[in-house]
């Protein structure tokens, strides 16, 4: 990694910091424990209230995923059709609340202890000049400070929603008063404890929105607690609002080349080793198997074609629906689609083939999808490598221009040793069986 300059300069550092295969795992980890748990929940739960509404994917295609979940969450905070009344729906504001909150809570969960560790990696490569922490101690200390992660953004809630409550109990004492003709000059005359009840929020809602993404950092990097890492996030982008955003802006144009390239990357070198593997595996088109009609069978790339129809969306596969010019990019600045389609462009998948039938090519298809999706799965989970290492160099900076606290200064753990007075004093051996102890000298005159 370059000498650091304390600068914006630093954020091009973030492609080398995130490009890590311990950082790129976590977040693997991360993605598909928020995927199983969270959207499961949410496509289960929107399933059974309105099956004929929810959709749940046959594939591997993260679009349908996300497609699925949108569809379980309109059922949920919209209601379900009631059959036989146009345009009715029942809506069950409990069955929604007690959703939201366990979604919450598991996601909030997922990534405190995935995300901690990954930003206690880059937080310590960063300031150590790309010394590496164990994976281990990193995992250690995102459970140790599993709790300080979790409730940053809930303190931010809680605050809110607190005074949130204030001004509405305040409103609901002046409605109650009002029958006896003093409620609403009481609450004329106190309005304005509620602008200021606003303001606080306001206060908040803008504070936690731009600051949240540095309170992973700033545990990781402080060894603090969550009050603490709260004030800093707060602290450091209302003390150098516009540093901030352009840091992020940077950030953002800068990450739209590191990912697309790293996906472009892992799509063409698994594409290439699948199809060396074809062409071996049929010996160049030597040797290559035909059916009873005399038609060849090409067994190898049926079974990856269906591996990658899997994975890869059949939606995208006109370039024309996503260009690169700089207008193109400007009116649908999304790169999923346009690196979708240029996957599709590369591997050709065609999926006009069937999987053949036969019990080996079956489970060659399954192993071949298996490591089709940890391969390119790592290059998914680069995308969130980048933005939590990038936040990480963003809060390092601007630790640096408010509090002067140098990019070299982390938290380091010290491990405890034991102490020699706590030690219990080892007893002295008994004398041997029949050998009486020595008696002591007597004391000189």
């Amino acid at each position: 990694m370059r000498e650091l300059k304390g600068d914006w300069r630093d954020l091009f550092n973030g492609f080398m910091v995130a490009l890590d295969l311990r950082k790129c795992f976590l977040a693997l980890c991360g993605i598909s424990v928020t995927i199983f748990l969270c959207g499961g929940l949410t496509i289960w739960l929107g399933n059974e209230l309105d099956a004929s509404a929810v959709h749940p994917p046959r594939d591997l295609v993260l679009h349908k995923w996300w497609s699925a979940q949108c569809q379980a969450w309109n059922v949920i905070y919209s209601g379900t059709a009631v059959e036989g009344v146009a345009g009715g729906y029942k809506h069950n504001h409990w069955t929604a609340l007690g959703y939201s909150v366990v979604f919450l809570a598991l996601l909030l969960a997922i990534w405190s202890y995935f995300g901690g560790a990954i930003a206690r990696i880059a937080a310590y490569e960063i300031a150590k000049d790309g010394e590496r922490i164990e994976t281990r101690k990193a995992l250690e200390f995102a459970r140790r400070k599993f709790w300080s992660f979790f409730w940053a953004p809930l303190i931010c809630l809680i605050g809110f929603v607190f005074f949130a409550f204030c001004c509405y109990a305040g409103g609901l004492v002046g409605k109650l008063l009002d029958y006896a003709w003093v409620g609403s000059i009481l609450v004329a005359v106190l309005l304005p404890l509620a602008l200021l009840s606003g303001f606080i929020m306001t206060l908040i809602l803008v504070g936690s929105t731009t600051g949240l993404p540095l309170f992973l950092p700033a545990v990781a990097a402080e060894g603090t607690d969550s009050f603490d890492a709260v004030s800093r996030g707060f602290s450091y982008v209302y003390s150098r609002p516009w540093h901030y955003l352009g840091y992020q802006g940077i950030s953002a144009v800068y990450g739209y080349v590191c990912i697309g390239f790293v996906i472009l990357f892992a799509v063409t070198m698994c594409h290439l080793g699948v199809k060396t593997g074809e062409l071996g595996f049929e010996l160049c088109g030597v040797w290559v198997r035909k059916d009873a009609a005399g038609a060849r069978q090409t067994e190898f790339k049926e079974i990856a074609n269906r591996s990658w129809s899997l994975i890869l969306s059949d939606q995208h596969t006109r370039c024309e629906s996503y260009r690169w010019d700089c207008s193109s990019i400007a009116a649908d600045p999304s790169p999923y689609g346009r690196l979708m389609t240029i996957s599709n462009k590369i591997v050709n998948v065609d999926r006009s083939k069937p999987m053949i039938p036969a019990l080996n090519h079956q489970l060659a298809g399954l192993f071949t999808t298996l490591w089709l999706v940890v391969t390119l799965g790592l290059a998914l989970g680069y995308v969130v490598s980048y933005a939590i290492s990038q936040q990480t160099m963003i809060y390092y900076i601007l630790r640096k221009k408010v509090d002067g606290i140098e990019m070299n200064e982390v938290f380091e753990e010290q491990e405890e040793e034991a102490k020699p007075a706590e030690l219990a004093a080892a007893p002295e051996p008994a004398p041997p069986a029949g050998e009486a102890p020595e008696a002591p000298e007597p004391p000189k005159a």
